[in-house]
């Protein structure tokens, strides 16, 4: 087995996991904290351009596409995995992005 295969297969686990916990770490506030769960019934965020919506959904329905992909090849075709680290790792930094930008109406 080569090693960019080694190494493609480990990264886009550990970065499909990394999501996934990161994920997770962003809705539970919601679901332990009442207090939270409350300011975001009232929090509302207006967005003049519904367009801005579209690039966050592709790349979130290619990374279902890829995940799925991936899973069907075993993590066996490095193309693949490279292709899924990059989306994962694009959709890990807007998730970060957007958390920053909605962290002080939340937590205000």
């Amino acid at each position: 087995m080569p090693k960019n295969h080694t190494i493609s297969k480990f990264t886009a686990k550990l970065l499909v996991r990394l999501f996934i916990l990161l994920l997770a770490a962003a809705i539970a506030p919601m679901f332990i904290d009442n207090e939270i769960a409350a300011k975001m019934e009232t929090t509302y965020v207006y967005i003049e351009n519904k367009w801005v919506f579209i690039f966050p959904l592709i790349l979130f329905l290619s990374f279902l596409t890829l995940l799925v992909l991936t899973g069907r090849a075993k993590h066996e075709k490095t193309d693949l995995n490279w292709m899924l680290s990059l989306n994962t790792l694009l959709l890990i930094v807007y998730i970060i992005l957007l958390f920053v930008r909605l962290y002080p109406l939340i937590y205000k």
